[in-house]
């Protein structure tokens, strides 16, 4: 089980990781040509995109995951209805998100308005449906190689490319924008052959409005669920451009969220190898050892974060050109040590999603999502972009933990995770870590050590009983 998760983890993760590390080691090279305001315009104009982006898919992927799971037999007829209802609506997604680029495009970025536009979304329009299809089916079928070959193709295409049009040319932010549109039209295209022709899942554009409807009154609930990502994660920049923040000080956020990205990718990638693990576990009545994949994320995931965080001061000397934004290592702390909420929320979460509870994820994601919105809106003006990361931590956290307490999980659970003992290691982790990373080297590496050992002891000695109550 453990080597699966592993090796499923390594590709699904690490292989993506290839180019974000050649990405990050190319920081000291393309920040010499960047500035705050750069950060600031890129931060901004993905705060106000964030805000439509979950409604690309209307939340068919969860309908897609759930039809493979229970229609093996004709899985493939209701994909391609769906496969050809999203071709339409991906139109009318693209329209809407160039209405909203066009009005909301920063001062500073207005000569390039109708380039930001159209790169934005060519690529999105022509095969944005595809993509999902042909992502979605690997994993389902438990194939990430594919998945993770593209990955880094794309990957390597956009640290090439980000090279050549920032640093060469000195595009700026714009640069980015013509990367990202490189890699992204490879990336959908990649998928067209084997989704249309090697597994026939051609679209059905004459599909029948009624299974639609149908499903749609599945995936719409959950859209606010992902809506919350956008809520918690990037709506706190679009509320500093509201009460005036400078651009500069959202683009020093907006660096430190790129850290949190990284590990928002990292941990995405882990939880993308084990939930159909843990799916197939609950769908033959064996969750005890779906907790035992949660236990084993939740370790890979904290001893990432915290050693990341540790040494984050060294890494962002390393890394970064700027003096300005190397002082922001604090901040990604806190974006950063914020993820290991994620375990938590996969062993309360997958059992809403495999028992249709999507609803009940309102009361979880769209809750936290809503929440943090109103926070960042009253403490932005008081503290600032620290102020918005402690927003941001906290109500990850209710995310992780409070799927627990909700009846519709306590009707479906047979096991038990100790999440208040796992919510207790984490915040103090998070506290102690803010003064560890002012220590030496020497000391840290000592540190570190002791952390790694302590983990060690405690995974060796973790035990569930005869009730599915895992104890330490």
């Amino acid at each position: 089980m453990i080597k699966r998760i592993l090796s499923h983890s390594a590709i699904y993760g690490l292989a993506p990781f290839i180019p974000q590390i050649a990405g990050v080691f190319v920081l000291p090279i393309i920040t010499k040509y960047l500035t705050d305001v750069d950060f600031g315009i890129a931060g901004t104009i993905a705060a106000y995109t964030g805000a439509i982006s979950v409604f690309s898919t209307l939340g068919m992927n969860i309908v897609l995951t759930t039809t493979f799971y229970k229609s093996k037999c004709q899985y493939k007829w209701l994909w391609r209805q769906i496969y050809g209802f999203l071709q339409y609506w991906m139109i009318l997604f693209a329209i809407l998100q160039g209405v909203l680029l066009y009005f909301i495009i920063p001062q500073e970025a207005q000569e390039n308005r109708w380039n930001i536009i159209i790169l934005a979304n060519f690529s999105t329009v022509f095969f944005g449906a595809t993509s999902l299809m042909g992502t979605l089916h690997y994993r389902l079928l438990l194939k990430p190689t594919p998945i993770a070959v593209r990955s880094v193709i794309a990957g390597l295409i956009t640290v090439l490319s980000n090279l050549i049009f920032v640093a060469h040319f000195k595009m700026g932010y714009m640069g980015w924008y013509v990367s990202s549109f490189i890699a992204g039209c490879f990336m959908n295209l990649s998928y067209w052959w084997v989704v249309n022709k090697t597994w026939k899942l051609s679209p059905i554009y004459n599909f029948k409005w009624k299974t639609i409807k149908k499903y749609l009154g599945i995936s719409l609930p959950t859209v606010p669920h992902y809506y919350s990502s956008y809520l918690l994660n990037s709506s706190n920049r679009f509320v500093m451009d509201r009460f005036g923040v400078p651009m500069g000080s959202i683009g020093n956020y907006n660096l430190a969220a790129q850290f949190g990205g990284y590990f928002e990718m990292f941990v995405g990638a882990i939880t993308a190898a084990i939930n159909p693990m843990t799916m197939e576990q609950i769908r033959d009545n064996k969750e005890d050892i779906a907790q035992k994949m949660i236990f084993f994320m939740s370790i890979i995931i904290i001893s990432a974060t915290f050693l990341f965080s540790l040494w984050s001061k060294e890494i962002f000397i390393f890394l970064i050109r700027n003096e300005e934004l190397q002082r922001m290592y604090p901040l990604a702390i806190i974006l950063v040590m914020a993820y290991n909420y994620r375990p938590m929320y996969a062993a309360s979460g997958n059992m809403f999603i495999y028992h249709e509870k999507t609803k009940g994820l309102l009361k979880i994601s769209f809750a936290a999502g809503i929440m943090a919105f109103i926070s960042y809106i009253i403490i932005i003006p008081i503290w600032g972009i620290y102020g918005a990361a402690i927003i941001n931590y906290v109500f990850l956290q209710y995310m992780g933990y409070s799927g627990f307490f909700m009846k519709e999980y306590k009707e479906k659970t047979k096991v038990s995770y100790p999440y208040l003992k796992v919510l207790g290691i984490t915040l103090i982790l998070t506290i102690a870590v803010f003064f560890c990373v002012e220590f030496s080297w020497l000391v840290k590496i000592i540190i570190s050590l002791i952390f790694m050992s302590v983990l060690f002891l405690i995974f060796r000695s973790l035990k569930i009983d005869n009730k599915g109550k895992m104890i330490f």
